[in-house]
């Protein structure tokens, strides 16, 4: 088993397509005040869901990585990304001045902020690698429920796939970020 990153399907996309490289996150209800690890894995699939994806919570320009629903009894992985760099940003102007890194509007990111003590999100960059044959998994009661990770039965070796940006581009862009 390996591990996977549930994530709203149009961030998902957002990162597939290299428009952002950056994700903040406080945790999963089931993992509990403080339960989130964003160093569990070095390396995880990006596995999109539907429960939270809510158009309302992400910028307009957000729109367009939206896609139709899902169907309900399976899940496609086209992206895995390696954490290249993460931190826990406790003050919310650090967090305030990554807004243009990332495609959540400023009241979901401060939600997550808020979300439990103490007040902070986990910012991770990733490096994003797209699958040259998309994965078709049958989801499992496992796969369910509000939590950041789980385990899927694909192995990362074993697919062909490519950085989703090149190397220069993936270094220019960090550097905007600027985390330390």
């Amino acid at each position: 088993m390996f591990p996977a990153f549930k994530e709203w399907h149009a961030i998902v996309e957002a990162l597939g397509h290299g428009e952002q490289i950056l994700v903040l996150r406080k945790g999963g209800i089931s993992e509990g005040r403080g339960g989130f690890d964003a160093a569990r894995a070095g390396r995880f699939w990006l596995f999109p869901t539907q429960f939270h994806a809510q158009a309302d919570k992400t910028k307009p320009h957000a729109a367009r990585f939206f896609g139709p629903a899902t169907s309900s009894d399976t899940v496609v992985l086209s992206y895995f990304a390696d954490i290249v760099h993460h931190t826990f940003l406790t003050d919310w102007p650090d967090v305030a001045a990554l807004d243009s890194h990332h495609l959540w509007n400023e009241a979901a990111v401060r939600e997550k902020f808020d979300w439990s003590q103490p007040p902070g999100v986990h910012a991770f960059v990733v490096r994003v690698h797209r699958l040259a044959t998309p994965l078709i998994l049958s989801l499992t009661a496992d796969m369910g429920g509000c939590k950041s990770w789980i385990e899927v039965p694909a192995d990362f070796s074993a697919q062909g796939s490519a950085p989703v940006l090149d190397d220069e581009s993936f270094q220019a862009r960090k550097a905007l970020i600027g985390l330390r």
